[in-house]
């Protein structure tokens, strides 16, 4: 079965939203905030993109670039590209596959199938995109001790998926309450309301460096699984 069978789509078809997506994976000995990150490592990028559960298979390496480089999605091709950046003992990976308005949550998917083939990691994901009237995020936080948060749902709306505890979560990674509140982390706020990004980045921070400035990656253009197409023609574009 070619690609193009698996979409409704063509390839030019202009996407409907935009949005961000990262999940990243690190594994023990955590460098810490202040380690230094190893050189990108294209073999191991390619094998992690390759057992991503949102990839049947890989076609092609496009090409290396910058991490920090602006991801741009306006085709439904580029929905094909996901990017890889294998640093020693983090790996961050960037595919618009996270993220899903259906009734999937695939970002606590593919977190959970990574914490089950590497229970000694930590693992931290969110992705969000721009709708009109409301922002939609999800976020999935893994402590290898444990403690487990996810949540997604709509900016200021009250119906929100959360499963666990986000004090478990802080208390894992030794997150103190001031150092929380500076970057306005409060248990007490409501899903809706509360600063899920400031929660991740300070789990990611506590393990490792979160400065990606001079680090490179691979851009791989893939083969989705059909859940994927399916779920991401659902996510990405308007039905008529």
């Amino acid at each position: 079965m070619s690609d193009e069978t698996l979409w409704d789509f063509p390839s030019d078809e202009t996407v409907e939203r935009h949005g961000e997506f990262a999940l990243t994976v690190v594994r023990p000995p955590f460098p810490g905030p202040d380690g230094v990150l190893a050189a990108h490592d294209e073999a191991r990028a390619r094998a992690f993109a390759e057992e991503f559960g949102t990839v049947d298979r890989v076609l092609d390496h496009r090409e290396t670039i910058p991490v920090t480089e602006l991801i741009e999605v306006d085709t439904r091709a580029d929905l094909e590209v996901i990017r890889v950046g294998c640093w020693g003992g983090v790996t961050q990976i960037n595919d618009p596959a996270l993220i899903s308005l259906s009734e999937r949550f695939p970002i606590e998917e593919q977190a959970e199938a990574l914490a089950d083939r590497h229970p000694d990691a930590v693992i931290v994901a969110a992705a969000e995109m721009d709708l009109p009237g409301a922002d939609y995020g999800t976020w999935k936080i893994v402590h290898p001790g444990g403690a487990r948060v996810f949540a997604a749902g709509f900016s200021g709306e009250e119906d929100w998926d959360v499963v666990g505890e986000v004090t478990a979560v802080l208390d894992a990674f030794g997150i103190t309450p001031e150092q929380a509140a500076a970057v306005g982390v409060d248990p007490a706020h409501a899903p809706g309301s509360f600063a899920w990004d400031a929660l991740a980045g300070l789990a990611l921070k506590a393990v490792s460096p979160t400065d990606r400035r001079g680090l490179m990656a691979s851009a791989f253009r893939v083969r989705r699984t059909e859940d994927a197409v399916v779920a991401m023609e659902d996510t990405w574009f308007e039905r008529d």
